[in-house]
């Protein structure tokens, strides 16, 4: 008698692209997933109904889709009035060299984009876009335990500045004060605790900087990474691999050392180690690790790939991940923060090349995997086993997305189609837990 399992259906699937579907990004609070593909085309759709809310008008192709959930639809109350705060809430990443942010009200996009910013990027790199920056201390600052003291005394709302110099001195506005602290608070996620920090020589000024929204994105030379503030559509700050020349010696930045910037993931990790972070990966198989308070070299640069890096990942904690690649394998790592290392965790070889895209979940216990052979893919994070191959689509599978409370899965595909499933849902507690 044959025991072994057949694998499950999607849920659903959601057809309406005439082209490659691209990119998959789910909104942080709402039952709605946003599609977008080659031809240009972002499409919402209602996960409730399985129906499109709305689709735009095809424009140049799409490479990437992102949001920032800490920032959408939230209401703010200052000084007696309220304002919306947009914010750019979802990004397009197109093949035109732009990248697009985009205001999501009433099931829809904004006829026009409320930022365009040109990175002149030509190639095929998904952007990613910064988490948890709101509370990043400064440079050597220690923050009490007990209390958020003044941190946010000056709040920026669509431009308006409102600081407590020009705040009445009655309990009424001292309430609203309290307020907005404890709004803004919960929008980033962040602890009230922090460690106080060591100076670093070579600190970037983005290490100071609080509040930004802020944007990686492989550059205009390709294995050049840039990071953005979306805020005003202005570059702060760019990073260069060094190189060593004939004798060893490390010699200026090349573009032919490692190839084009592949993959890209940016965090910040919080606690003493809470400052901004890229993963890279280049077309020679290599990841660099980048920690933002001294962008002129790399923490470490490991070479866990023998083909070009095209996807990455790392965990809620920001303490370990995954990488994919043209090669036949995918990769376990881990982040040493003390040791200022890149650890290789465990490897599993694939029956067939090629993971275009990654996912770990939420509550870092499930990961999936786009494969170029149609399939995929789900393991057990923690344990570093997989679970099942799940056979949908009838070509290369090109992304996959969680949604925020861990529950479904949507996996899009170059036949059109953009599958959801249900796998391993976690329990209630893990559920309210991960959000």
């Amino acid at each position: 008698m044959d025991t072994k399992r057949v694998a499950p259906d999607p849920i659903a699937v959601l057809r309406g692209h005439r082209a490659s579907v691209t990119a998959s990004c789910f909104h942080s609070t709402k039952p709605v997933l946003f599609t977008g593909d080659a031809e240009g085309e972002l499409r919402i759709w209602d996960l409730l109904r399985y129906k499109t809310l709305s689709s735009s008008s095809p424009a140049a192709g799409v490479i990437a889709i992102a949001t920032i959930p800490s920032f959408e639809n939230k209401i703010l109350r200052i000084e007696y009035i309220h304002w919306k705060v947009i914010l750019f809430n979802i990004f397009s990443q197109g093949r035109d060299g732009t990248v697009k942010c985009w205001e999501f009200v009433d099931g829809a996009l904004s006829r026009q984009p409320l930022l365009t910013v040109k990175t002149n990027a030509y190639h095929f790199c998904k952007l990613d876009l910064v988490k948890n920056t709101l509370c990043s201390p400064q440079i050597g600052e220690s923050k009490p335990t007990n209390t958020y003291q003044n941190e946010m005394d000056t709040v920026i709302v669509q431009g308006i500045n409102i600081s407590n110099e020009n705040r009445e001195s009655s309990q009424k506005s001292s309430d609203i004060q309290e307020g907005i602290h404890e709004e803004i608070y919960s929008f980033s996620g962040c602890s009230s605790h922090h460690s106080s920090m060591a100076d670093t020589a070579s600190i970037s000024p983005l290490c100071s900087v609080q509040g930004r929204m802020l944007m990686a994105v492989a550059g205009e030379e390709t294995s050049v990474v840039e990071i953005w503030d979306i805020d005003n559509g202005e570059q702060v700050e760019h990073l260069q691999l060094p190189y060593s020349d004939s004798n060893g010696k490390m010699a200026a930045s090349s573009t032919k050392s490692r190839g084009m910037c592949m993959a890209l993931k940016a965090f910040h990790p919080l606690g003493e180690k809470g400052f901004l972070s890229i993963l890279a990966g280049y077309e020679d198989g290599s990841i660099a690790w980048w920690d933002m308070r001294n962008p002129k070299l790399p923490v470490t640069s490991v070479r866990f790939h023998s083909e070009p890096v095209l996807c990455l990942d790392v965990d809620k904690d920001c303490i370990s991940g995954v990488s994919g690649a043209a090669d036949d394998k995918i990769v376990f790592f881990s982040l040493d923060y003390d040791k200022g290392m890149c650890i290789l965790n465990k490897e599993i070889s694939l029956s067939h090349s090629g993971i275009s895209d990654v996912s770990i979940r939420g509550d870092s216990r499930i990961v999936v995997t786009a494969g170029w052979d149609h399939r995929v893919r789900v393991y057990d994070y923690r344990r570093k086993k997989p679970l099942a191959i799940l056979k949908y689509h009838s070509a290369t599978v090109t992304s996959v997305s969680y949604s925020n409370d861990c529950k479904l899965f949507a996996s899009s595909s170059e036949d059109g189609t953009i599958a959801l499933w249900s796998l391993y849902p976690p329990s209630t507690t893990q559920s309210n837990n991960s959000l």
